[in-house]
């Protein structure tokens, strides 16, 4: 392999030798002979040399290569390889560019590049129309800065994006908005947003006819139960139909129990956040309340309770909902844990992240699997088994919607055979320090 890159300086190197000794046998002066020949063959080599110096420095043409021998002359071979393959690469990557950048400017919705800081390194046309953000003058600014939600802000600050923020635009209120973030490689995040107005439509058709659907439904279906209550206090009546007017009674009140949750799903999503001057609530009287009520239905199966939670421990929030949310996730405690085990409520503050109410069971848990989707909307993991503990499949979403009307938001852990953690996380404003109380 050397021996074939440096044949030609090889064969000119002999052939020196050969004619010095020709030179020095016919003059008998050796040493100046191998002295001059050496000096023309230093001046071919360096000539050489200095020819692939100034190609190289005048960027290597392909069109315009040096009269070369030898090894250089392969170095000025293998140069023009590798730069016709690098050109052809470039050439494909500035195409793949070209597309990129003409199928981006044809999206109707915003696209941005940024750092870990949210600093804007690129962003589409549309960036421009549904964000006021420009690509060129914007470029190392922060989102934040220029897009001026407190909504956006604490969604960017908490850095978790596993669902998207729907938020109003910032250049039109009429129009509302759904931003996704991506992370990828170890500082970059591709943030989508995209124009929601359709799909919003819809599920506002789709909110007022459950409203309303719900509203109709829930007269007739009292006067159904109060008829049904009246025929049970007969004694007249022979025992299979005093078995129909019983089940008949117990799917009513289940009916009537799924209405008035999808009215109270109904009513959250149709009120605006929790504001700053929401009433303070006190969250220890109202886990106790919740236990007392637990303990009091049917559901119940002697667990006990461990509650650690300081006193007072205030929030600001609606009462109702809290008491909603947190009774949603004490009776799926209880539902699906043994007799005699122990349900934990634990109260817990961090300063720069919010406060956290975690409700820890023991009971039969769930498969990973399935904890994405417990918040929605009649989601069951065992259909059978929840319908037999007489739920209407709507809980979780309750709290989950109570939560995000509080600025925050439900985390999830549950494994098999070991239990279930569901932990209420709220922003730290919500929280009602010692000084905030006496000055209110």
């Amino acid at each position: 392999m050397i021996f074939s890159f440096i044949k030609t300086e090889i064969k000119v190197v002999i052939g020196a030798l050969l004619a010095g000794s020709a030179i020095g046998f016919l003059t008998g002066l050796w040493a100046l002979a191998y002295a001059s020949i050496l000096v023309v063959v230093m001046i071919w080599f360096l000539t050489q040399i200095g020819r692939l110096h100034r190609w190289m420095n005048a960027g290597a043409q392909i069109d315009n290569t040096p009269r070369l021998f030898g090894a250089s002359s392969k170095i000025v071979e293998q140069v023009c390889v590798i730069k016709q393959e690098n050109e052809e690469q470039f050439e494909r990557s500035r195409e793949l560019i070209r597309r990129f950048e003409a199928a981006t400017a044809a999206m109707p919705d915003a696209m941005l590049i940024v750092d870990n800081s949210f600093n804007i390194e690129w962003a589409n046309e549309a960036s421009k129309g549904i964000l006021g953000i420009d690509a060129q003058k914007d470029a190392g600014r922060s989102v934040t800065n220029i897009v001026r939600d407190p909504v956006i802000t604490n969604y960017l600050t908490r850095r978790e994006f596993a669902q998207p923020l729907e938020f109003t635009s910032p250049r039109s209120e009429e129009n509302d908005l759904v931003l996704r973030v991506i992370s990828y490689g170890e500082v970059h995040s591709l943030m989508y947003v995209q124009d929601h107005m359709d799909v919003l439509r819809l599920q506002q058709v789709r909110k007022a006819f459950i409203s309303n659907a719900s509203h109709e439904m829930r007269t007739p279906l009292t006067v159904i139960i109060g008829y049904l209550e009246t025929l049970m206090l007969r004694d007249d009546s022979p025992p299979e139909i005093s078995r129909g007017i019983t089940g008949a009674l117990e799917q009513a009140h289940r009916l009537k129990e799924l209405i008035e949750d999808l009215l109270s799903l109904s009513r959250l999503e149709s009120l605006p956040l929790i504001q700053s001057n929401a009433d303070v609530v006190d969250m220890l009287s109202l886990i106790r309340e919740c236990i007392e009520l637990v303990k009091a239905s049917s559901i119940y199966n002697q667990q006990t309770f461990a509650i650690k939670v300081p006193d007072p421990a205030l929030i600001r929030g609606d009462q109702t909902e809290l008491m909603s949310a947190v009774q949603n996730v004490i009776d799926n405690a209880v539902k699906y844990s043994s007799a005699n085990t122990r349900i934990v409520l634990e109260w817990r503050i961090d300063p720069t992240r919010g406060v956290f109410l975690s409700i820890q069971d023991y009971g039969e848990g769930v498969d990973k699997l399935h904890l994405s989707r417990l918040a929605e909307r009649f989601y069951r993991v065992d259909k059978g088994r929840s319908r037999d503990m007489g739920g209407t499949g709507l809980g979780l979403s309750i709290v989950k919607h109570v939560m995000e009307r509080h600025g925050g938001q439900v985390k999830i852990d549950s494994e098999l055979g070991v239990g279930t953690q569901v932990e209420l996380q709220f922003p730290p404003e919500i929280l009602v320090s010692d000084e905030k109380r006496e000055a209110g």
